[in-house]
């Protein structure tokens, strides 16, 4: 399911309050803008299969991992929602369902993967380090590959760009200021 631009833009105010950032970092803008990476701002929410996810791959030894792939099969390794969120970053007992059908989960889920692997666990504390960390799962690169610094330079780019809600009015402020 793909999700309009307002309802995205709705969500990102709502959930972005649950965001430890820097105060300097707008987090509405922010999840605006990783979304804006992740699925065109909603319009591409379709599920995304990760080999390296399913059985075979990389990461489906992990054992929170291969319970999911038992749980939900392929699906389990597929990221979903604006945000492209993995269910190994959600909250637990979180289905693909709830991913593929809810914006709000989606930006809450966004928001808690955001808060304790990127700014907690990694401190990250600039746009482009959590840009970093939320594209390739780490932000400290010797050199950043060319590909991950494309993603951060488009959400940058995102960041800094007020959306358009939809209705054809520049200007529509994700900003949670009054």
């Amino acid at each position: 399911m793909n999700f309009s631009r307002a309802e995205v833009i709705a969500a990102c105010r709502k959930w972005a309050t649950k965001l430890w950032l820097p105060p300097e970092i707008n987090g509405p803008q922010l999840l605006w803008a990783l979304a804006g990476n992740e699925s065109s701002f909603g319009a591409n929410c379709a599920p995304r299969h990760e080999p390296a996810y399913d059985v075979g791959g990389v990461y489906a030894k992990n054992p929170e991992q291969a319970r999911l792939l038992e749980l939900f099969g392929s699906a389990g390794a597929c990221s979903y929602g604006p945000w492209q969120e993995m269910l190994v970053n959600c909250s637990p007992g979180t289905r693909p369902e709830d991913l593929a059908e809810n914006v709000n989960r989606c930006a809450l889920e966004a928001a808690g993967f955001i808060n304790d692997r990127i700014l907690r666990g990694q401190k990250a504390r600039t746009i482009e380090e959590i840009a970093e960390a939320y594209n390739s799962g780490k932000w400290k690169w010797e050199e950043v590959p060319r590909g991950v610094a494309t993603y951060v330079a488009d959400c940058v780019r995102y960041y800094n760009t007020e959306p358009d809600a939809g209705d054809g009015v520049r200007g529509a402020d994700v900003s949670t200021r009054a």
